[in-house]
């Protein structure tokens, strides 16, 4: 899982879909369509993200991020890892994952 730095604070990045040019990630791997990615913010917080979509019309893709729930350091740490995770760390992630899911039900609920 890659780990991306977004110079914007926690309440830029929780106001919807942010674009991020690829040059921002200062990443030498395109991300992909629905990768799951963590991103750190200028608060100095982790979050779960996910690419929605990609914008390539430009030559330099554009990545469009849902970012979600803070992850603790701990739960951070065991996503950029790469290891398969015990179970009870898979179901921890999972909770976060479902959490962060519910709050945005309850911020947007006419896009049920």
């Amino acid at each position: 899982m890659e780990l991306v730095h977004l110079d914007r604070s926690m309440v830029e990045l929780m106001q919807g879909p942010v674009a991020v040019r690829h040059g921002e990630t200062r990443l030498d791997v395109v991300l992909s369509l629905h990768q799951q990615i963590v991103v750190t913010c200028r608060d100095g917080e982790f979050h779960a993200a996910k690419v929605l979509w990609i914008d390539d019309t430009e030559g330099e893709p554009v990545y469009y991020l849902h970012v979600g729930v803070r992850l603790p350091m701990e739960q951070a740490a065991q996503r950029l890892t790469d290891v398969d995770m015990l179970p009870e760390n898979r179901t921890m992630h999972e909770l976060l994952d479902l959490l962060a899911q519910l709050r945005d039900d309850a911020r947007h609920p006419q896009d049920r």
